[in-house]
């Protein structure tokens, strides 16, 4: 397949219409899945070091290790071979598509090409477009045909295109430099938070923040403290700035052990720093978040270990509709008057 743009050349492979990994949180069932799974760092220190010497020095374990080794470098393979290469080419169908929408829109036969289109998308494949959608949206229906959240990503990035006027040889190496189709929607979603105040950083931290008070109050590991607290907290107003945490700071001595320095509230403005920085691996989508602690309210308030009067303030918050509501995709309706 060659396009005049060039883009997807003689004996490139089309990719998939749904790559894998572009999509960071595709496919999640927001109603079930438990944030902790995002929340662990990528290196935890155990307990204890005991018996590691003992197992590394096993023929068994050596076997394993040996072989998973093996195993690594068959990934990192797979990831320059098959996944740059898909990415590549995904890139250079994009482009194509790209180009042949705004040679639609430059074309003097533009309503009748794009009335054919719209027959053939309803006639074979029961997918039915406005006449007053744009070419490129389209043309992104008209390739992706039923995968909604994949055209929605598409459309995503060449609308950004469309608007800064790119060429469609240049966009290959435009997504490649932004950090790829997913990046691209994240840092375009991150401009429009930034415009209209940084509402959607706050809001993330603030469902941070309710995340981890949810697993202070769940926690089971609790212990006595009867040293001084230093309070760091500002004075505003006369009052002292509320700490939700209170922040220990010990040395690992070695093994299980370790030795505390200080006890310490910092405020809600430092805490909200603190906060970000140990929830940066948590999901950015402010949906997926909520339900993850939403999720964990329901947890909470089934578990009869837990304190009756903490499963009852769970069930009453759960009554709560949520407020951030599922990013929206390109809906391909039946309907001949479905919105776009």
């Amino acid at each position: 397949m060659q396009l005049t743009n060039g883009a997807i050349k003689v004996g490139v492979q089309p990719p998939p219409m749904n790559p894998t990994a572009v999509e960071e949180y595709e496919g999640v069932d927001l109603n079930t899945f438990d944030l902790s799974a995002f929340a662990k760092p990528a290196k935890v220190r155990t307990a204890s070091a005991a018996g590691t010497d003992v197992l590394s020095n096993n023929p068994e374990v050596q076997k394993f290790l040996t072989e998973g080794a093996e195993l690594f470098k068959l990934g990192e393979r797979y990831e320059v071979e098959i996944v740059q290469r898909g990415h590549n080419a995904l890139y250079e169908l994009l482009a194509s598509i790209y180009d042949f929408s705004m040679r639609i829109e430059n074309s003097s036969f533009k309503e009748k090409i794009l009335t054919e289109i719209r027959k053939d998308l309803k006639d074979n494949h029961s997918i039915t477009i406005k006449s007053n959608t744009p070419a490129i949206n389209t043309m992104v229906k008209y390739m992706v045909r039923s995968d909604k959240v994949t055209a929605s990503r598409y459309l995503k990035v060449l609308t950004v295109a469309q608007k800064e006027n790119l060429v469609a040889a240049d966009l290959p190496a435009y997504i490649a430099r932004r950090g790829g189709v997913s990046q691209i929607q994240d840092v375009e979603s991150a401009a429009l938070a930034k415009g209209t105040g940084d509402k959607n950083n706050k809001e993330r931290t603030s469902l941070i923040r309710e995340y981890y008070e949810l697993v202070g109050k769940a926690s089971k590991m609790d212990f006595d403290f009867d040293g001084d607290v230093c309070v760091y907290a500002e004075e505003k107003e006369g009052k002292t700035e509320e700490s939700s945490f209170c922040v220990f700071v010990a040395v690992h001595v070695g093994g299980s052990k370790f030795k505390m320095v200080s006890a310490n509230e910092l405020g809600k403005a430092y805490e909200d720093n603190l906060v970000k920085f140990i929830g940066k691996t948590l999901p950015n989508d402010l949906t997926v978040l909520e339900h993850g602690v939403r999720n964990l309210k329901k947890q909470i308030s089934m578990d009869k270990s837990q304190p009756e009067s903490l499963r009852k303030e769970m069930q009453v918050q759960l009554a709560i509709p949520l407020k951030h509501k599922q990013v929206e995709v390109i809906d391909m309706d039946t309907s001949d008057d479905a919105p776009l």
